[in-house]
């Protein structure tokens, strides 16, 4: 019994022993890599002070109104490599990366959509980028454009809501489909702890998860996802989602602002969440009298920007926008 017992205490502090040097290595293996990243990929547009930290923003085009574009949670601006030099042929166009994301240095917290929205208002200005603006939000990405629009409506000129989010979904889809498992409520709790030990930047070396976008961008995107600064200034954001999402539900109507809303497709039936989506898009359509509701067939949530062809159809709505608010100026 005494040999067992000892033979179990060896296996376990063996086992502890290789979990701790496999540690060891996956965050020298992280903490090298990240800082390889930032060597091999610098800013392709410029950083620009907003007061403490500095943003990064990229713009290219010519032409009035200016498109914004917004990246949902934990998203960049690489995300945009197929839409913005589409949208470029037609009229300037700038993406950028909040605060923490990207190549843009952390800012104070909290990352509610209030102190997003100012700052997104402050880089435009400082960047010399004039409005009018057409913004177009992607995922959570719909809910910041929103509250920027109410901010500062002298600002617009349209919006653009992209499979956009609704600061109701959480208690809509827990009505509907239940509260999630207790793996699928902490899973993201996990994500951090991967991205340190440099699983996740291990894994997006061989799954190629965004291989879709232009070879490029895609690598950006892969690089900064598996940054811990970068996850980090993403759970900043969706660590305040109620503060955010009742900022949302607070902002008043759009009046006669050129509103678009556009939803994926998605699967064939559409899943029971999809028709929850679905019919939460179709209520953000009302907040403008000019609001418009459409789907992109066969795209998905992530496709309408990683996929050149659905990219393709985004960038062909962003346009007609941009020609709806141009009729509409020279009327003015």
């Amino acid at each position: 019994m005494k040999r067992w017992r000892r033979w179990v205490k060896r296996g376990v502090v063996g086992a502890v022993g290789a979990l701790v040097a496999l540690a060891l290595v996956g965050m020298t293996y992280q903490a090298l890599a990240t800082r390889a990243d930032r060597r091999n990929f610098p800013p392709p547009g410029k950083l620009v002070d907003v007061g403490g930290h500095r943003l990064h923003i990229q713009c290219a085009g010519e032409g009035s109104p200016t498109v914004v574009l917004e990246t949902g949670a934990n998203g960049m601006s690489a995300l945009w490599g197929w839409v913005q030099p589409q949208v470029a042929v037609h009229t300037r166009v700038c993406s950028y990366d909040r605060a923490g994301l990207g190549w843009s240095e952390p800012g104070p917290e909290p990352r509610d959509a209030l102190h997003i929205a100012r700052e997104l208002h402050t880089v435009l200005r400082n960047a010399g980028e004039a409005p009018p603006y057409v913004l177009a939000g992607h995922s959570f990405g719909g809910l910041l454009v929103r509250v920027y629009a109410d901010q500062y409506p002298e600002d617009l000129a349209g919006l653009l809501l992209l499979d956009s989010s609704h600061p109701d979904q959480i208690a809509r889809f827990e009505k509907v489909l239940g509260k999630p498992s207790f793996l699928q409520a902490h899973l993201s709790a996990l994500l951090p702890v991967l991205v340190r030990l440099g699983v996740m930047r291990f894994m997006l070396r061989f799954t190629g998860r965004f291989d879709e976008l232009p070879p490029g961008r895609a690598a950006e995107f892969s690089a900064f996802f598996a940054d811990p600064s970068h996850q980090s200034a993403g759970r900043a954001e969706i660590a305040v989602w109620e503060e955010t999402a009742a900022q949302a539900r607070a902002t008043r109507p759009l009046g006669e602002l050129p509103l678009v809303v556009i939803s994926a497709e998605g699967s064939k039936p559409p899943s029971l969440e999809q028709q929850v989506r679905h019919e939460l898009h179709r209520e953000l359509a009302t907040i403008s009298s000019r609001g418009s509701h459409r789907f992109l067939t066969g795209t998905t949530h992530g496709s309408l920007v990683t996929s050149r062809a659905h990219a393709a159809q985004v960038a062909e709505a962003i346009r007609e926008l941009v020609e709806v608010t141009r009729i509409q100026g020279e009327k003015k």
